[in-house]
């Protein structure tokens, strides 16, 4: 048997859209309650969750201070950091993929994995040359550790299939 990571799939359950987009309020602060809905899927712990949602804030953050330092006052800067809330749910969904691929590597590191195909649009031409080969975790580049990658993989162990 085998347990699967696939990021797309993954990435449809891992976070409600609603839910995330609450999960950052207008000071750029953490939404507790947002934090706590999202951890009912039970994806990832609730400091998991966190670390990952912390993330996502010091990034806005850092986007508020260059429109800052562009001259834009404190509302304009904040209106545009917090802009797109399709792309907070796309981070939120992406950093806690990115979590589990490394959660799942540090817990299985040595073991074998076949590389799987990418969900993406256009996949990386690289790593398309990896798809269906077999490799080790923890030696070389990975499905998952380039931030956004939709790569799957197959850890080759003798457990029941964990659906991910």
């Amino acid at each position: 048997m085998a347990i699967e990571f696939l990021p797309s799939k993954l990435k449809q359950k891992v976070a409600p859209k609603k839910a995330v987009e609450k999960l950052v309020t207008q000071k750029l602060t953490l939404n507790r309650a947002a934090l706590t809905m999202l951890a009912r899927s039970e994806i990832l712990s609730k400091p998991a969750l966190e670390k990952v949602a912390l993330k996502v804030i010091k990034s806005y953050k850092r986007t508020y201070g260059e429109f800052r330092d562009e001259g834009l006052s404190k509302a304009e800067a904040l209106d545009e950091a917090l802009n797109d809330k399709k792309l907070m749910v796309n981070r939120v969904q992406n950093a806690v993929v990115s979590q589990i691929a490394e959660d799942l590597k540090e817990t299985y590191e040595g073991e074998l994995y076949e590389w799987l195909p990418s969900d993406a649009a256009e996949p990386d031409p690289l790593h398309q040359l990896n798809y269906g080969m077999i490799f080790e975790l923890g030696v070389g580049e990975a499905p998952g550790d380039r931030y956004g990658c939709q790569c799957g993989m197959r850890i080759l162990v003798n457990e029941s299939q964990l659906e991910l």
